[in-house]
């Protein structure tokens, strides 16, 4: 099994390469490719603090805002990648990170699945859907968005449609919520999925000893500093395992010894401590940098629930289908059953998508209970399985707490529904001969891999028409852009750098998009030469939208004088400003911003001017 795992975790850190292969070597002479497709503004986030690091800083500070800011961030995996960056640079730093990660999670996953001691096959099986499955997203397709754009669709795709209430699965837009997605698009999520897979581990070893808690105590440390959400996440896990643990008696493998329950939980409480300083310290900075304040408070609402259901259906009813082939007792098929109902209930009760808490907190307390009873009534005699259903039943419930950043609690939601879903499948399959078996498993992970085969082409699409799915941002920088670049990299600390926040190139069609008609540069400045730029992200600078329009406005004949431009810019302390020029886009309205300083760098679309002291 360690072998199988080797294999596919190489084949598969090979094919999450081969988007980027492409995009290097499709470059055209001049141009930069930036590494990724998919948020480009998120990557440039991670960019600013990766150059930071080059710079020699420990803690960061916002380079997207214009703000007063003490530069209290601590991100170590950034920190890091960083002090590589030196000298592979930050595209091919942050590509090796995922590639690398992406087999480190295969080979941790498997070991996760290991701990269940099933059939050679079924694990096989397991590891192979929890690498690639999705849901029925690839029936509902889209480039673009989160919801349905297409105003005539097909009987299919309407029926889908119909189901969701018109947004699209999750399984279409939100990579994190899926393995394979993620190992395409952000070493971030697969560093944390390998750090959540660690943690996991570490609770289910550390019946055998003290050791798991170290370094469990560690990944789960590192967890909390570098995706803080996923910490809520395995707490919410690991109060549905506990419950678990006290409904049923835990198995111990022969061999080994036996340990009461109470000093498990005293073992597990102890690896939750390790995230601890790095709670402190994130308390500590919330305190004390108005900034991150305005950062932590931006709402990040979970999707609909039908979205969710129809992203990791195909999942769920294999997952259901394993319950149903294993409830051998009256206490098993009642959990089963008001697992059925309770998902049914949220299903139809769950509104359109909006910018809304879903659930009050007695609604989600009242949700977060019948999960509990789900569990505990599904309790088994391996701690293994008890997690893997904790993390499947409560990962519907967790996501819809009514908080901050809710949706990042649908992080790696796939992988416990996928695991199941590999013993409902096992379920089908058992009675056939081998070969029969063989042909039929292999069409059934076609299936359920058919959103990531359209993930991967996704990622060569947005590459041939050189824009992000954001609409607004290029996957490969011109000769222009690179120049500015070049030559903003060694200005000064503190420089201040406006540049019109871009404007996207639609067609006939909702979701096709050009590259955009003039690319919003903002936070590629502040991730690649480290200056600040004053609307440079949709979440990290404060109060965005204002700040997005004032800039578009400075950059449009709109009958302001340059006295007043200069006010502004004077204003927010900007020493440069990037201007489109208006005689390469005679229909756009653009106001000349030349006389307001020298043109330090004249490219056949942009200039780079640094304003008159």
């Amino acid at each position: 099994m360690r072998r199988f795992a080797w294999r596919l975790g190489l084949a598969l850190a090979f094919v999450a390469a081969v988007p980027a292969l492409i995009g290097w070597l499709v470059t055209p002479p001049g141009g930069r490719y930036l590494g990724f497709q998919i948020n480009v503004d998120d990557h440039m986030v991670y960019a600013a603090w990766m150059r930071q690091a080059v710079e020699g800083r420990i803690f960061f500070d916002n380079r997207f805002t214009t703000d007063a800011q003490p530069g209290l961030t601590l991100h170590l995996y950034f920190l890091v990648l960083g002090w590589i960056s030196k000298i592979l640079g930050p595209a091919i730093t942050v590509t090796l990170a995922r590639i690398g990660f992406t087999y480190l999670f295969v080979v941790l996953a498997n070991r996760l699945i290991l701990e269940l001691r099933w059939k050679l096959f079924v694990s096989k099986l397991a590891l192979f859907v929890v690498c690639v499955g999705g849901g029925f997203g690839f029936m509902l397709w889209q480039t673009f968005g989160v919801a349905v754009s297409q105003p005539a669709l097909n009987p299919i795709e309407g029926f889908v449609a119909a189901l969701t209430h018109r947004g699209l699965p999750t399984d279409v837009w939100q990579p994190e919520g899926f393995v394979f997605p993620s190992m395409l698009t952000n070493s971030l999520f697969m560093v944390s999925l390998c750090l959540i897979a660690l943690t996991l581990l570490a609770i289910l070893r550390c019946r055998e000893g003290w050791r798991p808690v170290l370094w469990g105590a560690v990944a789960f440390g590192v967890l909390m500093n570098i995706h803080s959400y996923d910490v809520l996440l395995v707490a919410i896990v690991c109060v549905g395992l506990l419950a678990a643990t006290l409904a049923s008696k835990a198995e111990t493998p022969e061999g080994e010894t036996t340990i009461a329950p109470s000093q498990w939980a005293i073992r597990v409480a102890i690896i939750g401590l390790g995230a601890l300083p790095a709670a402190l310290w994130f308390v500590y900075v919330l305190r004390n940098d108005p900034v991150f304040q305005a950062r932590a408070a931006t709402l990040t609402f979970t999707p609909s629930f039908r979205q969710i259901a129809i992203g990791y259906l195909p999942l769920i009813l294999l997952g259901i289908v394993g319950f149903l082939a294993e409830a051998r007792t009256l206490r098993e098929r009642i959990g089963v059953g008001i697992l059925v109902v309770g998902l049914a209930v949220m299903y139809a009760l769950a509104p359109p998508s909006k910018d809304a808490f879903w659930m009050g907190a007695p609604a989600w307390g009242a949700a977060l209970v019948v999960g509990l009873v789900v569990i505990v009534l599904l309790a088994r005699p391996k701690p293994a399985e008890n997690l893997v259903i904790s993390w499947a039943v409560l990962g519907v419930v967790a996501p819809y707490i009514p908080g901050l950043f809710q949706r990042k609690l649908l992080m790696g939601l796939a992988i416990p529904w996928a695991i199941l879903a590999a013993a409902g499948l096992w379920v089908i399959l058992r009675s056939l001969e081998r070969s029969s078996r063989n042909l039929v498993a292999a069409l059934a992970i076609l299936i359920l891999a058919g959103t990531s085969l359209r993930w991967f082409t996704r990622e060569i699409q947005l590459q041939r028409t050189n824009v992000s799915n954001t609409t607004v941002h290029p996957v490969m920088l011109d000769s222009d852009a690179v120049a500015i670049i070049r030559a903003l990299s060694n200005t000064p600390k503190r420089t201040v750098v406006v540049a019109i926040p871009g404007v996207a190139s639609p067609t006939d069609d909702p979701d096709v998009f050009r590259s955009p008609i003039i690319p919003d540069l903002n936070p590629i400045l502040s991730g690649l030469t480290g200056v600040y730029t004053y609307a440079g992200h949709w979440s990290e600078t404060p109060d965005y939208g204002k700040r997005r329009a004032e800039a578009t406005r400075l950059f449009f004949d709109n009958g302001a004088t340059d006295e007043q431009r200069m006010a502004f810019l004077r204003g927010i302390g900007a020493e440069y400003v990037i201007a489109p020029q208006p005689s390469a886009f005679p229909d756009a309205g653009l106001a000349d911003l030349r006389p307001l300083g020298t043109v330090v760098v004249s490219g056949t679309k942009f200039d780079l001017i640094q304003l008159l002291p």
